[in-house]
């Protein structure tokens, strides 16, 4: 014992072999295997992340500032319908097969085709035909004139070639054409709503949320919904938050449109020394964005603030893959055929007070990633936890 006290290389060296001894014997609890015991034991082993200097995955670093969070904040509303669906104009009613169609035909005067000569029994100087529906080949039967090609036309234009084919029987005919019951130009509405729903378009034409509100509505917040346009074999995706602030994005619908509501959570995740790390209760660093909008303030906010003991201020960074011709626009050097969206990591240094109001004005994405680093302070004292003991132990054997 008197050669062990002597020694204070020999308690360290016994100090480390218990440290080893314990990790080998799984005397120290964990909740699974160690790296190594994984690493060691795979068959195969493949993939290249890169070290920590020189990462296989390259990005950008960038420090906010006025200039970029100006960028940024001009990308609060990047979702939309492009101007294939935008531009059209209200769509003229037609005609279409399954419609029924009602006709009635004036003459001038009685003795005609549909009048007779005696006009004490006629009502008026015209005939109500019996409601018709327009036959599979789109074509319709006129008394005396025949099968009239309808589908494809508007009233006026059957209207017309109803005129022209009694023509040269009935006297100075006319004709008006009604669109009784419309089963052609539907438009389906489907998904998270609460009740789905095909209308045929109105004459005065529908817009995107008629369609919606035809439907009873979304069963989620709109900033979690998001509407899909089917039209031409081709779909475009839109928040219904963003189309309730943009008017130009409720757009004209035509028939044979299929709108689909889905429920599509934003979320964002916090990672390293925030307060919500530090508590007792259930974690939860998976956020699920509670309004059409957040910003970087609201986020570390959700997440409970950094930890006081642990944080540093001015290492806050944000993982996301961005937009190249945003980060063109932010001056960073990217090459011409660089990808649509690169990776990139933005810091905030909360030490600095003008990156509070930055951060306010900063816009969260989906599947944005905040990762706060702990500060030397921290590191320190995580290295003396380890060490405090031994050390502890080494003066207790001084007192053996």
């Amino acid at each position: 014992m008197r050669t062990y006290n002597k020694h204070p290389a020999l308690r360290l060296a016994v100090g480390l072999s218990m440290l080893a001894l314990s990790a080998c014997s799984g005397f120290i609890p964990a909740a699974g295997p160690s790296t190594d015991a994984v690493v060691s034991g795979a068959q195969t082993q493949t993939g290249n992340p890169g070290t920590q200097n020189k990462p296989s995955l390259l990005y950008s670093l960038i420090t906010l500032d006025p200039g970029n969070v100006a960028v940024l904040a001009n990308q609060l509303n990047p979702t939309g319908f492009n101007t294939s669906l935008t531009d059209v104009p209200p769509q003229d009613v037609r005609i279409g097969v399954g419609d029924i169609v009602g006709t009635t035909i004036y003459e001038s005067q009685p003795g005609g085709l549909f009048l007779p000569a005696n006009t004490s029994t006629s009502q008026g100087n015209f005939v109500t035909l019996p409601p018709q529906q327009i036959y599979d080949n789109g074509t319709m039967s006129i008394p005396y004139g025949g099968l009239i090609h309808a589908a494809g036309l508007t009233p006026e234009e059957l209207q017309n070639r109803i005129i022209n084919s009694i023509s040269n029987r009935a006297i100075q005919p006319q004709v008006i054409v009604s669109v009784l019951n419309r089963a052609s130009d539907e438009v389906d509405v489907t998904g998270d709503v609460n009740t789905s729903a095909r209308f045929s378009i109105d004459p005065g034409g529908d817009h995107l949320l008629d369609a919606i509100a035809r439907a009873g509505g979304p069963r989620y917040p709109t900033y979690e919904t998001m509407v899909t346009m089917q039209r031409g074999g081709l779909a475009q995706h839109v928040l219904l938050s963003d189309i309730l602030l943009d008017p130009s994005q409720n757009i004209e619908l035509q028939g044979g449109d299929n709108v689909i509501v889905a429920h599509e959570q934003r979320y964002f995740i916090t990672l390293g020394a925030v307060s919500q790390s530090t508590t007792l209760t259930q974690l939860n660093q998976r956020f699920p964005f509670d309004a059409g909008s957040l910003t970087m303030a609201d986020a570390i906010a959700r997440a409970g603030g950094m930890a006081d003991s642990l944080a540093n201020p001015a290492s806050v960074f944000l993982f996301r893959f961005e937009k190249t011709s945003v980060l063109r626009q932010m001056g960073v050097a990217v090459p011409a055929n660089a990808p649509a969206a690169m990776p990139a990591v933005y810091r905030a240094d909360f030490s600095n007070a003008s990156t509070i109001f930055l951060a306010n004005e900063f816009p969260m994405q989906n599947g944005d990633i905040i990762f706060i680093s702990d500060s030397p302070l921290a590191d320190y004292q995580k290295f003396l936890s380890v060490i405090l003991p031994f050390a502890q132990t080494g003066a207790n054997a001084r007192a053996w």
